[in-house]
């Protein structure tokens, strides 16, 4: 058991972010920070799409670390339709016992 956790621990992950049926794009003025200790800190890299019509907005935020907060803020009064949210990172292998 220690192994996956291990594993899972030396990994690196991405938070995958869709706002569904949004009139939001990647041209607005998103805004990606970190949250801790009371203070924001922005993130430096993070990709932006829209896909479907520019009806879906994903973007895709490299986490520097797996126990962190963020906090995205969309300018304006544009809508929303819905929030997708996932975890993404390379595949792992453990040849070790079982």
């Amino acid at each position: 058991m220690q192994t996956m956790f291990d594993m899972l621990n030396s990994q690196s992950f991405n938070l995958n972010i869709d706002f569904v049926q949004t009139a939001f794009t990647c041209n607005d003025s998103l805004l990606v920070q970190r949250v801790g200790s009371n203070t924001l800190k922005n993130f430096s890299t993070w990709s932006c799409q829209t896909t479907y019509d520019d009806s879906i907005l994903s973007l895709v935020i490299p986490l520097p670390s797996h126990d962190i907060s963020v906090q995205v803020s969309l300018p304006g009064m544009k809508t929303v339709g819905a929030i997708r949210l996932g975890l993404s990172g390379p595949a792992a292998v453990s040849r070790g016992n079982r």
